[in-house]
């Protein structure tokens, strides 16, 4: 490993334990796992061994991130650390907050014995409780980018009532007999969803966040025996309401079909509960962002026809009269209408997407800028290139430069070089 990464997997470690966050490193095999629950199965149990905690540890695989869920409602995360035989295991946190009212509650769902509550009581108060999972799971996927390598890892959650086979504990929100507190959990959903479908609608990424941690933290009556199937549903159920607000706030469906269509396929590919918890967290971020960029709902339906096919193809005809002709208007009136409520004229505004869209090119791919030109639908390099530099202050080349693209070569050497302009 090398030296950034040890100091790094070094300011995670003290991060998390100055936020009392237990993190212990063991080379397999271990003895002792009292540390791993306080001792709290040695006390409940007689004769306790952890035979299936460490068959689990052997089974860690390398550059892969684990988030393990127990029907204590703890989490652990547990990664192995390169180039050695070290388990890093962090943990039990919680992801809700264990009031009173909330203990007594889990407590009659787990059909814990009285005799037992005082000691599972003292282990909840000694856990760490975040509001949100999102804050403490983006410090290991950080983690994860500089020490394994960014998109070169994998992320696996774990949720294992099996790992508490020591104690028959099990939670059935199909029993629960109280249909009062059906409807309370059903109705509050149904509030905090209109909030969450709110913030969308106004693209407000960071309350829109903050909004559904409130709804991932919450108990939902199940309708099916499979919880994990409940959880796609209410995934994909929600996947809808998404898209049906972002397309209220003017967005075009050419930009949301296929987005939707392959949040979809993702739901289904979920293998846990918290895999579904964190596709719905995804869910909110792009749609937020897609009514950011592709809201049209202040123009006039023929100015959000004429953005809708620039966005749609950068390298068809957009020239005035090409679009007053398909869209069968009158070509000066359309400059008018276009200038009118955009700001800017049409040949402006197209000129400047394409130069956005090669920003972004530029940035992300290896092409050659003759490529990158042609995709952005200005055949000529040259011309594109100074029409780039009056735009952005510099040359195509330069841009990519300033934008890092030089670390990137040396790190993927043998790519084909750009000609200068």
């Amino acid at each position: 490993m090398r030296k950034i990464e040890q100091v790094l997997l070094s300011f995670v470690q003290d991060l998390l334990k100055n936020n009392t966050i237990p993190v212990n490193c063991i080379t397999l095999p271990c003895e002792d796992y009292s540390w791993l629950d306080y001792g709290l199965r040695a006390t409940i149990l007689e004769n306790h061994d952890h035979e299936f905690i460490q068959m689990y540890f052997n089974k860690i695989k390398t550059n892969t991130i684990y988030y393990l869920k127990d029907t204590l409602h703890c989490t652990y995360t547990i990664l192995r650390i390169p180039d050695s035989p070290i388990l890093m295991i962090c943990g039990p946190v919680l992801f809700e907050e264990m009031s009173p009212a909330r203990l007594k509650e889990v407590f009659r769902k787990m059909k814990i014995p009285e005799s037992q509550q005082p000691v599972l009581q003292g282990f909840y108060l000694r856990l760490t409780s975040f509001p949100t999972p999102t804050v403490y799971n983006n410090i290991f996927i950080t983690l994860g980018n500089y020490i394994f390598g960014e998109n070169k890892y994998e992320i696996i959650y774990d949720d294992f009532n099996d790992m508490d086979s020591w104690y028959e504990i099990y939670v059935h929100y199909s029993n629960i007999e109280d249909s009062r507190m059906n409807i309370r959990m059903i109705e509050e959903r149904y509030a905090i969803e209109a909030q969450i479908l709110d913030a969308v609608a106004r693209g407000n990424e960071s309350k829109a966040i903050n909004i559904i941690s409130k709804l991932n933290g919450r108990n939902l009556p199940y309708r099916l025996n499979s919880s994990l199937r409940d959880s796609k549903d209410y995934a994909i159920a929600f996947n809808t309401l998404l898209r049906k607000t972002v397309e209220q706030t003017g967005v075009h469906p050419i930009h949301i079909d296929a987005h939707s269509n392959q949040n979809v396929k993702l739901i289904e590919q979920a293998s846990s509960r918290e895999q579904c918890s964190a596709i719905q967290l995804q869910l909110v971020r792009n749609y937020c962002r897609m009514v950011r960029k592709y809201t049209l709902k202040d123009y006039s339906l023929l100015t959000q026809k004429i953005m809708t096919y620039i966005s749609a193809d950068l390298t068809s005809d957009l020239s005035l009269n090409a679009m007053a002709e398909l869209l069968n208007v009158n070509a000066s009136y359309l400059s008018t209408l276009f200038k009118r409520e955009v700001g800017i004229p049409l040949t402006d505004y197209v000129n400047r997407q394409r130069v956005e869209q090669a920003k972004k090119l530029l940035t992300v791919t290896d092409f050659p800028i003759k490529s990158i030109a042609e995709k952005c639908g200005i055949p000529d390099v040259y011309y594109f290139s100074r029409m780039f530099k009056k735009r952005t202050g510099c040359t195509p080349k330069a841009y990519r430069e300033q934008a890092g693209w030089e670390q990137r070569m040396v790190a993927n050497p043998g790519t084909q070089n750009d000609p200068i302009y």
